[in-house]
């Protein structure tokens, strides 16, 4: 164990009796940032009808995928385990004790919100993204599943692929655009939505 990252994770960690409202905060940042941020995408595509809007959104998209898959890569051939199965801090969200090392939590939030930066599109909201990505981390070290060099790894990952997002652009705005917005817009069409909800 890399002592740095042991007195790392004893110093973030909740510890034996944490502030109850403090203790909420961090298994919010550690459960739902992640879901409310792809619901924030959805809500983007819809609200935001636009082709350079709709593809950046896809793009972040295949860029977090990659980063996905890179983190399995590397748990392929590195396994960490997470610090409660070495009984080191307290743990306040169940999790099964499989490879800790990087964490997709952290390179799900932040290969998006770094592609969005790297695309130069929605940028504000590719920050806010970064910002939600750092409050998953510490959250995920303050309820006990992962150590900080965790998401270390993540931000790294997330950092290198987002200098894909560039190259992808092109190939999504002609192919994967199309294949996704064609049929969205023939759906809401279809069911009559109102356009003032669902902007054409």
């Amino acid at each position: 164990m890399n002592p740095l990252n042991e007195h790392l994770f004893l110093a973030i960690n909740a510890g034996a009796h944490p502030p109850p409202a403090l203790l909420a905060f961090g298994l919010f940042c550690a459960q739902w940032l992640v879901p409310l941020t792809v619901a924030l995408f959805v809500l983007l595509w819809i609200r935001l009808p636009r082709p350079e809007h709709r593809a950046a959104l896809i793009t972040a998209t295949a860029v977090m995928l990659i980063g996905l898959g890179v983190n399995q890569l590397i748990g392929a051939f590195y396994f960490h385990p997470r610090p409660f199965v070495l009984h080191l801090g307290d743990q306040y969200l169940p999790h099964p004790a499989n490879n800790s090392f990087p964490s997709d939590h952290g390179t799900f939030m932040w290969s998006l919100g770094f592609a969005l930066l790297a695309l130069g599109r929605l940028r504000a909201w590719g920050v806010a993204v970064i910002l939600g990505g750092f409050a998953v981390a510490w959250g995920r070290i303050y309820v006990g599943v992962h150590w900080p060099f965790d998401m270390l790894a993540s931000f790294c990952v997330a950092l290198a692929v987002a200098f894909l997002a560039r190259p992808l652009l092109r190939p999504v705005e002609r192919w994967a655009l199309p294949f996704f917005d064609t049929p969205y817009r023939r759906l809401i069409e279809l069911l009559h939505l109102p356009p003032q909800a669902f902007p054409r």
